[in-house]
């Protein structure tokens, strides 16, 4: 966060560098119109069948909700401590945890490269082979070199496939829809995260030797194997194809899945030509080794800070101390049931994932901003209950129980608003000819926060117990600022119009107009 002065600084004088210079208003569009007096049924052959596509980039997303649980729930194992000498605390618990993350970072590279220069799709189809080759590695480790050379594997590959598959979620979303079609997208975290808790139950109770930590790991391959299958049976992204110059094939694709077959479509031809607009004939997309379009303006700066600010918010605001060491953190109010703190956390994800679903239904409706503020802002008060609770629940029982419900509390908060906008939210603020490359640096922000976290975790849990919850108390109250002040709104407008937001002299103040502007205009046309 050290760059957020300077990507953030003078946001009151912000001026765009559009050779509108100056302008402070977007101009008049109607494809807002347009799509809201669109009357495609959401049940219809055609709507069935785009779900079916972002169906599978959702599938995606269960990697890193199953490696998250998963790990917890492992290293919670007594079969898997004698396996590998470790005592489920200190370095070499983070080391094993944190490799997955080094092999992410290591992964943002060839991110670029795939995505933006053979397809979203192929992006996701190289990603989920790879991790089905780590998943082997992993799975059949004999010793603990061989098995953080397979989490390291599996973060490689699961960095690449889970950068495309959200800029294909967000690109081939109905854009009356965006938010939440697009924002199931990261809900699919706690499917991967609930597989993974109750296969570690199940194994962990039924199996007394290597095979109750190896089975959930086999496991962890089935979905990325069955991606890659499925990834031959849905479209290319239409912005992909546009800025490829495939405009014949982009038309097409837009026609079936957001104009009921019709090319001839209102919604499908006021598309097509602000991608076009938008995108232009020259992509830095073609060029995957160049990232200048993500620093060479001060609106991609500002684009750039806010994906930066999402990773870092998104893994410091206390989940993945929650998420990988629950088990631990049960532990720390005297359950010392190994087989009921597992059931606990294969409880966890459930609670979280129907409140990430009801976040993601709002998102459109509520905006992005105020569901970010609240969700931050009560996880203050979550953290200061399980804080002081922690502290006396040796002597109180009834401290235990109140930690416990507000661990959970605390996860269904954060899921409401930060699953699915971690990744919908970043990918939003970024353009087409950038997306890509977002996410990618999107994901080395999220392992670079993971890794300082995942590492120090464990540390500061052996060496100071509870007191390491007050960090995130104070760190949340910051995070509620920042937000407040330079989050930019990007509810009720399309991506090219987010574009043109991030252009004005300022972008918080004239994503707030704007969308109140277009929300009373779709009111009276409603009338």
């Amino acid at each position: 966060m050290g760059s957020g002065e300077t990507i953030f600084s003078d946001i009151e004088n912000f001026e765009g560098d559009s050779n509108d210079s100056g302008k402070n208003a977007i101009a008049p569009s109607n494809i807002d119109a347009i799509v809201q007096e669109n009357k495609s049924s959401l049940l219809s052959r055609n709507s069935l069948k785009l779900y079916f596509c972002l169906l599978v980039s959702y599938l995606v997303s269960t990697m890193n909700g199953y490696d998250g649980s998963l790990m917890g729930a492992v290293n919670d194992m007594e079969q898997y401590q004698r396996s590998f000498g470790l005592n489920g605390k200190g370095s070499s618990t983070g080391i094993v945890f944190i490799i997955y993350n080094l092999g992410q970072i290591a992964a943002f590279p060839a991110i670029g490269w795939l995505a933006d220069g053979y397809g979203r799709r192929w992006g996701m189809f190289v990603g989920c082979a790879i991790v089905v080759v780590g998943t082997a590695v992993q799975s059949t480790a004999n010793g603990l070199g061989q098995f953080q050379g397979g989490r390291f594997i599996l973060g490689f590959g699961a960095a690449i496939a889970c950068a495309s598959a959200p800029a294909y979620a967000v690109e081939l979303s109905h854009p009356k829809y965006r938010g939440t079609q697009a924002g199931l997208y990261n809900v699919c975290w706690y499917v991967g995260s609930i597989i993974a808790g109750w296969c570690c139950v199940g194994s962990n109770r039924h199996m007394n030797n290597s095979w109750a930590w190896r089975t959930p790991t086999v496991v962890q391959g089935a979905i990325p194997a069955i991606v890659a299958i499925l990834i031959f049976f849905i479209p290319e992204s239409p912005r992909w194809l546009i800025a490829q110059g495939r405009d014949e094939e982009a038309i097409e694709i837009l026609a079936k899945y957001h104009g009921e077959g019709d090319r001839h479509s209102s919604v499908v031809q006021a598309e097509f030509r602000e991608m076009s607009e938008q995108i232009g004939t020259e992509c830095s997309d073609k060029i995957w080794w160049d990232y200048r379009d993500l620093v060479n303006t001060r609106a991609a700066r500002y684009r750039l800070g806010l994906v930066a600010t999402v990773a870092f918010f998104g893994q410091w605001s206390g989940n993945n101390v929650v998420s990988y060491y629950m088990p631990t953190m049960f532990q720390q109010t005297g359950i010392d049931s190994s087989d009921t703190r597992l059931v606990l956390n294969g409880i966890y994800p459930v609670f979280c994932m129907f409140a990430a679903i009801w976040g993601a239904t709002l998102l459109d409706k509520l905006g992005r901003r105020p569901m970010l503020i609240v969700a931050t802002a009560f996880t203050v008060v979550c953290f200061s209950i399980i804080t002081a609770g922690t502290a006396v629940s040796s002597t109180s029982k009834g401290a235990s129980y109140a930690v416990i419900a507000f661990i959970y509390i605390f996860g269904m908060v954060y899921s409401w608003a930060y699953t699915p906008l971690q990744t919908l939210y970043s990918t939003e603020v970024l353009e087409t000819r950038t997306r890509a490359k977002g996410s990618g640096l999107n994901f080395l922000f999220v392992n670079i926060a993971m890794c300082v976290n995942i590492f120090a975790a464990p540390v500061a849990m052996e060496a100071i117990g509870w007191r390491y919850y007050i960090v995130f108390i104070g760190w949340n109250c910051f995070e509620v600022f920042v937000i407040w002040m330079w989050f930019v709104e990007t509810a009720g407008h399309t991506l090219e119009q987010i574009s043109e937001i991030f252009e004005s002299r300022n972008p918080v103040k004239m994503s707030l107009e704007t969308r109140k502007r277009n929300r009373v205009r779709n009111s009276i046309n409603n009338i």
